[in-house]
């Protein structure tokens, strides 16, 4: 429960950051804080965060989830830097139309964080990246699914 306030009041805190500035594609540079492979341990397995910048304009990420001596490649994700702005996008979560990854309006970007959103995605509507330093970072996935609120949180640890 601790955790979770600690997590809403830095997110308010990111929210109101928004209020003063809007994202700009100049603010991808905020985003080399993911570099790397990041961890979670849980109670019967581990989850894992790789992370790596393809090029000026791209980050790709990769989430597994491992029990034992079995990996399990949870999803692919991106973060993008487009002519119509900065989006984060999740393999799994596709368009029902083009059948390509949804992508989701990076809103707040700042030095400790993102927020990330598209109200018409089925589920998450919102993605939230947090970094609490150099060694800690949570990942917030958020919204309704058909008549259920759910949220998850990922706290993950550098390697």
């Amino acid at each position: 429960m601790v955790r979770k306030l600690l997590f809403s009041s830095s997110l308010l805190l990111i929210i109101c950051l928004h209020a003063q500035a809007q994202v700009t594609n100049a603010d991808f540079h905020f985003l080399d804080r993911m570099e790397g492979k990041w961890l979670m341990r849980a109670k019967h397995s581990t989850f894992r965060e790789n992370w790596v910048k393809v090029n000026d304009d791209v980050w790709q990420g990769t989430s597994w989830r491992i029990a034992e001596k079995d990996s399990v490649k949870q999803d692919e994700m991106k973060l993008l830097r487009t002519p119509e702005g900065l989006f984060y996008t999740i393999a799994a979560v596709k368009d029902p139309q083009t059948g390509q990854p949804l992508r989701f309006k990076i809103r707040v970007l700042k030095t400790v964080g993102f927020v990330a959103e598209n109200l018409d995605s089925p589920y998450p509507q919102k993605i939230t990246y947090r970094w609490k330093d150099d060694r800690h970072m949570d990942a917030h996935f958020e919204g309704k699914q058909e008549k259920t609120f759910s949220e998850i949180i990922l706290q993950y640890i550098r390697e």
